[in-house]
């Protein structure tokens, strides 16, 4: 019977008979690119030969320039994750008052529209074969701090550069307890209102998982990792290692905020993650622009909805995303 793709990666001892041409029962550099090859196609391979090579040395752990039997196994743990994936795509903050509320996002002037993501959001959710799907929800009560119109409820630390009385939406100020530096934003997505509520327009599949954030009076949270359980332990951290997730794409509103700082906790994580680029709608284009910078910087990859379905629907893998891993062992 003809070996299949997923026979050729089935165990360490399969691996090495595929890609070990010399035979000595250890994989060298020019095996592993071929292994590489055959798992990121060619073309990737060459464009990211230095990825490959910095993630040879990762798991070549006694820099004898070979991977032994104990090196292998590490690898075969990092190749097992790519060809069997726990997909889950984490949708932030779809929320109406972001796209016709009280923070849209096409108020604020940039040429932002939050309502351009839903369709091609509801794409990603009909045609591709997700393991999971999460949909984020800023969730703030009424006396949150980072509410322009309760600036009064605390006081500012004496190094706040802005006085309660020069302060304005969307200002940058210091409270002095909690002694936190927070941006003051409109009133917006205040628990248990329409504002607060998923786009209607959005589709809401079975059997996913909702998270909210910024339901402390004293604290914002832009992360979906955010919001932590009493052991400390995200909310959203307990979801995706219950299902073992092995790789997250994120997107939704707003990317320069919540989308940012969301992908930046993730990578930290460990987790394989990318951005779907024309799924997410900002507030500043130059904001937006350093925080794709920031996201590939740690390790994620910005790409396109087109290339996302591709990778979860067709087992394509990311050369990109693979080194992220690699690293984060």
């Amino acid at each position: 019977m003809a070996q299949t793709k997923k026979d050729i990666w089935a165990s360490p001892a399969t691996i090495l008979s595929n890609f070990d041409v010399d035979a000595d029962g250890m994989l060298n550099y020019m095996e592993f690119q071929t292994l590489c090859a055959h798992l990121f196609g060619t073309d990737e391979v060459k464009e990211h030969e230095w990825r490959v090579r910095e993630i040879f040395e990762l798991f070549d752990v006694d820099r004898d320039g070979t991977l032994n039997e104990q090196d292998l196994y590490r690898c075969y743990e990092w190749i097992h994750a790519m060809v069997y994936p726990v997909n889950v795509l984490l949708i932030v903050d779809v929320q109406n008052d972001f796209i016709d509320g009280t923070l849209a996002l096409r108020k604020c002037g940039y040429g932002q529209d939050g309502v351009e993501v839903v369709e091609p959001i509801n794409r990603l959710l009909k045609d591709g074969h997700w393991n999971k799907v999460i949909y984020s929800q800023d969730w703030h009560p009424e006396d949150h701090i980072s509410f322009f119109d309760n600036l009064a409820m605390r006081e500012l630390h004496p190094e706040s550069k802005i006085t309660k009385k020069m302060a304005k939406p969307f200002d940058t100020i210091v409270f002095l307890q909690p002694h936190i530096t927070q941006i003051l934003w409109p009133r917006h997505c205040v628990m248990n209102t329409w504002g607060a509520d998923l786009h209607k327009d959005l589709l809401i599949v079975p059997s996913s998982e909702l998270v909210r954030k910024g339901w402390h009076s004293d604290k914002d949270s832009y992360s979906a990792f955010g919001e932590k359980d009493t052991d400390g332990i995200s909310e959203l951290v307990k979801i995706l290692s219950n299902i073992r997730c092995t790789h997250l794409y994120v997107c939704g509103i707003a990317y320069d905020v919540c989308v940012k700082e969301t992908c930046l906790n993730g990578l930290r994580y460990g987790y394989r993650l990318a951005v779907v680029d024309d799924c997410c709608r900002g507030v500043k284009p130059d904001d937006i622009m350093i925080s794709k910078n920031l996201i590939t910087e740690n390790g994620g990859l910005i790409t396109s909805s087109d290339y996302v379905l591709s990778l979860v629907n067709e087992n394509k893998q990311s050369l990109i995303m693979a080194h992220h891993a690699a690293r984060s062992r």
